[in-house]
């Protein structure tokens, strides 16, 4: 009995040494498979530093971070961020260098009303938007206008008039009694502008009914969407670009034509606040006039690639027909 007990204890301890010294195997190989590829990633690594020479310093927490703010207004955010932040993106690029880290930034406000405090505050830089809206919001902030937009290499359009084919109105003075469909308040093309045109003209516009005034409705609907309201007997009149006229489907436009058409503004204006740093301006407008001839900006996806200088005349047609809205 001893010796079976005796044995068998034997036999227990070499079967438990084996299987310490197996793992104590593993233990070893595991550690120097370890230490094998630590020293094959540091071996290319030396080899990959030795021909590319040493990692350029990356921007941290020694290099200056500033923001630079565009801003919009439009009821349609999402499209608007697809647009203005790779401008916003290309300006900080082009304006960091090794000591500043820019970063760009959009805003996008549904209406106008907050543009002038969010640019007294100076938690916007730049304003870019369609001209009477930027001109009327440079009126109470203070914000300059210095550059036009060539959004769709378009640099100036204006606002047409299109009634149905069948429609009995032959001039703007039968709009009187009539309904006038506009786009939202913010619009220039659809609203501001065809607005301070019949103004202009002596008509009175009105949101009641009337037969001495002209009632306006807004369509709240992308422009180009206004003519069916027209052509649905919803409105007697709409208001929209030549641009939007332009695209239509020749049998759409074969329903409609057109009474009246106003001047000629820019496509899109840009402003600054007004007490924006005098050097920091200069920088952001020279890489704003030479965009258009960066091979970079071609793959960006934005309606507007190319700035150039607002003219006088242009800012003061735009003055002019802004009195009448007031």
């Amino acid at each position: 009995m001893d010796r079976e007990v005796h044995s068998l204890f034997q036999s227990q301890f070499r079967e438990d040494g084996i299987n310490m010294n197996m793992r104590w195997i593993y233990v070893v190989l595991a550690v120097a498979l370890l230490v094998g590829l630590a020293g094959y990633y540091f071996n290319l690594k030396f080899q990959d530093d030795m021909k590319n020479g040493p990692e350029p310093e990356k921007p941290g927490s020694s290099q200056n971070t500033k923001t630079i703010t565009v801003g919009t207004d439009s009821y349609y955010a999402a499209k608007q961020l697809t647009e203005f932040q790779p401008l916003a993106d290309y300006i900080a690029s082009k304006l960091s260098d090794n000591g500043t880290v820019y970063e760009g930034r959009v805003i996008v406000v549904k209406t106008v009303d907050n543009v002038t405090g969010l640019l007294e505050e100076k938690k916007m830089d730049l304003y870019i938007a369609s001209p009477f809206t930027v001109y009327l919001v440079s009126k109470k902030s203070g914000a300059i206008i210095f550059l036009r937009g060539w959004r769709d290499g378009v640099p100036q359009y204006h606002s047409l008039f299109v009634v149905r084919n069948d429609s009995s109105i032959r001039t703007p003075q039968d709009f009187l009694g009539k309904t006038m469909a506009f786009q939202t308040p913010e619009s220039s093309s659809g609203y501001l502008l065809p607005k301070a045109h019949l103004l202009q003209k002596g008509l009175n516009l009105s949101q009641s009914d009337g037969n001495n005034s002209v009632k306006y409705i807004f369509t709240e609907e992308e422009e180009e969407n206004i003519v069916l309201w027209v052509i649905e007997g919803k409105a007697d009149i709409a208001a929209l670009s030549n641009l939007n006229f332009d695209q239509l489907v020749k049998s759409r436009k074969d329903e409609l034509k057109v009474i009246d058409r106003t001047i000629d503004v820019p496509r899109l204006v840009v402003s600054y606040r007004s007490d924006i740093d005098p050097s920091l301006l200069e920088k952001i407008k020279q890489i704003l006039l030479g965009m258009d001839k960066d091979p970079q900006v071609i793959s960006l996806t934005m309606r507007t690639k190319k700035y150039d200088e607002v003219s006088n005349d242009e800012i003061n047609n735009i003055s002019r027909l802004v009195n009448f809205l007031d």
